[in-house]
């Protein structure tokens, strides 16, 4: 999930009618993602086994495995009613960013609860394509789904993070962010937009044969995990505390996780 959320908030579209889509590539380390989209739905090619299927009027959004025939509904199902954790992202332009895969960019920086999280080259000339700013919308809803999701244990991922899924809060700020650094290194950049592609019939349908299930289900299925090795936790802990190797701190994330654990078990 973690390398979901940067994938995307670099997404961008300009729908065209008929049987012609846009078809965009992602760079994010040495991986390559492929976006298609006809200006109705949007397929994110995420591995060679998984992709996810949006819809871009109602926002509903579909985790396809196609090496264990399934697919996901993904909701902020039972998760989300333990809510999601608070980010507060504040964002500092820099001035001219250049041109990024033919789009003018400026140059911001981020914080996410007072960290930093690196620079961001965004386009308002990308923003402005037709149909850009519907599609962004899909993906932040997208974005905040998965959130959602993570219900308490949104507590334990990392500020940047969230502040990556807080983006679209900025999105007529900044514009679409065609390139994120961190540390000064590229973390992701949109390497080209072709228009007026012609996509396959099949790029949206997902096979009729392929088991459908809810957030609920797949949560059940984690509840049971846990209660099965949460005895093999404890007794974990109690040894590291005793032997000295658990420090404070460490204490504390594991009181935090078993809270959170919890929680999740609760039907």
């Amino acid at each position: 999930m973690n390398k979901l959320i940067p994938l995307m908030a670099v997404l961008l579209l300009n729908p065209s009618i008929t049987l012609a889509g846009t078809v965009i590539e992602i760079q994010t380390d040495n991986t390559m993602t492929t976006v298609l989209t006809d200006g109705k739905n949007v397929r994110m090619n995420m591995s060679d086994s998984e992709y996810a299927i949006i819809d871009s009027k109602n926002h509903d959004v579909k985790i396809v495995s196609t090496a264990e025939k399934q697919v996901l509904l993904l909701e902020a199902g039972p998760a989300g009613k333990k809510g999601a954790a608070k980010v507060k992202t504040t964002i500092t332009n820099l001035g001219a960013g250049g041109r990024i895969a033919g789009y003018d960019t400026q140059k911001f920086s981020y914080q996410a609860n007072g960290k930093p999280c690196g620079v961001i080259y965004g386009s308002k000339q990308a923003y402005q394509l037709k149909g850009m700013k519907a599609l962004f919308s899909a993906i932040q809803a997208m974005m905040e789904k998965q959130q959602a999701a993570l219900g308490g244990f949104a507590g334990m991922v990392d500020d940047c993070t969230l502040g990556d899924i807080s983006l679209g809060e900025h999105i007529n700020t900044i514009g679409v962010p065609m390139r994120t650094e961190r540390n000064g290194v590229v973390d992701s950049e949109v390497k080209s937009i072709k228009q007026g592609m012609k996509l396959p019939a099949d790029t949206f349908v997902i096979p009729a044969s392929y088991k459908t299930i809810t957030l609920e289900e797949q949560m059940r299925g984690v509840r049971q995990q846990m209660q099965q090795y949460q005895p093999q936790m404890q007794q974990m802990m109690q040894q590291m505390q005793q032997s000295g190797q658990m420090t404070p701190e460490m204490m504390e994330q594991m009181r935090r996780a078993q809270e959170m654990m919890q929680q999740y078990q609760q039907p």
